[in-house]
């Protein structure tokens, strides 16, 4: 956390549950609406699913073999690119002035999935085929979320969301493994968390079991820790979803940062990002238009270096807050 600030706990999150989603049941497909409309977060309940579970704690064990590795050995499968391959700590600005992001990453592009191919170099490219069985389950819950959201919104044919997701797209949706690893006690922390954004994603599932994940509270106006909790996924909103809504689905600000001054667990997270076919345009709030490829890449360079691409600080929050405040959403009446 940042000094003087309090830790905060969210009490307001809903859960939905995943097994009443795939049932159909009005009542949960209503509350999912609901959750996206004023939230923007929610838990979704897997512990129907014990074959999902099973899957979320193979996926930590492969990714903590993977991440002890030699960084030398993990730079062998750096691909310079968004959606693929490994990226190191430190690559961005963190959360605090002066410092570097506190986090590594390994994605996989579903792109690679449909093709059936890891272009990777390490040892994990032994494991793909462990990865692309998680990244099917992901696609397809976040994309029935898609599709319960849209019948609560009476929308048809192509105008359902799940209609820009049809494949073979393409798309830049993209399984991303992070890990956050624990600070050295010796030395005061230069690379600390995740800076505060909003997802590009339509939907974005996350997996994690230790503490650092806060949103911007739509409900308290101040930043509040999310609680991981055994089972449960996080599901929030993307940009994706709150522009092609017209601002009525909230994508909210987030970031991730130490429970204390310091990151005192190596703290992992799974995390999947559905997003839209790459020539699907949309407004933003200001009435710009935009393809998701062209925001995708033009967020992406904000986060690498947030003073030259975005000067006004629009951007990565896009247009959701100010100096710490949510701004007031468009498509909301109240």
């Amino acid at each position: 956390m940042f000094i003087g600030e309090p830790n905060i706990v969210s009490t307001s999150l809903p859960t939905i549950h995943l097994d009443l989603l795939r049932a159909e049941n009005v009542t949960e497909s209503k509350k999912l609406l609901n959750a996206c409309r004023t939230q923007g977060f929610f838990y979704l309940d897997l512990t129907s699913d014990p074959e999902l579970c099973k899957l979320w704690e193979g996926m930590l064990l492969r990714m903590k073999d993977y991440f002890e590795q030699p960084l030398e050995v993990k730079m062998q499968d750096a691909r310079g690119s968004h959606n693929y391959g490994y990226i190191p700590v430190g690559t961005e600005p963190g959360p605090k002035p002066e410092t570097k992001d506190g986090y590594e990453t390994l994605k996989f592009s579903r792109r690679e999935f449909l093709k059936g191919s890891a272009d990777l170099t390490t040892a994990v490219r032994s494991e793909a085929d462990y990865f692309f069985s998680y990244i099917k389950h992901a696609h397809n819950i976040t994309l029935m979320l898609l599709e319960r959201l849209s019948t609560q919104l009476g929308l048809t044919g192509s105008s359902r969301f799940e209609a820009d997701h049809a494949d073979p797209g393409p798309s830049l949706s993209t399984l991303v493994l992070l890990h956050y690893p624990k600070h050295n006690d010796a030395t005061a922390p230069t690379n600390v968390g995740h800076l505060k954004h909003t997802d590009i994603s339509t939907l974005t599932l996350v997996l994690a079991q230790q503490w650092g994940l806060q949103f911007l509270s739509p409900e308290t106006n101040r930043w509040e820790f999310l609680e991981p909790r055994p089972g449960h996924a996080i599901v929030n909103v993307g940009d994706f979803l709150r522009f092609k809504s017209g601002g009525e689905l909230a994508s909210i600000v987030h970031r991730v940062i130490p429970l204390k001054e310091r990151q005192d667990e190596d703290r992992y997270s799974i995390v999947y990002l559905i997003r839209t076919n790459d020539d699907v345009s949309f407004n933003d709030s200001t009435g710009k238009t935009w393809t998701a490829k062209e925001w995708h890449d033009l967020k992406y360079d904000v986060f690498t270096s947030p003073t030259t691409f975005d000067a006004k600080g629009q951007i990565l929050t896009a247009m959701m807050e100010e100096n710490d405040r949510m701004v007031v959403r468009e498509g909301i009446t109240s």
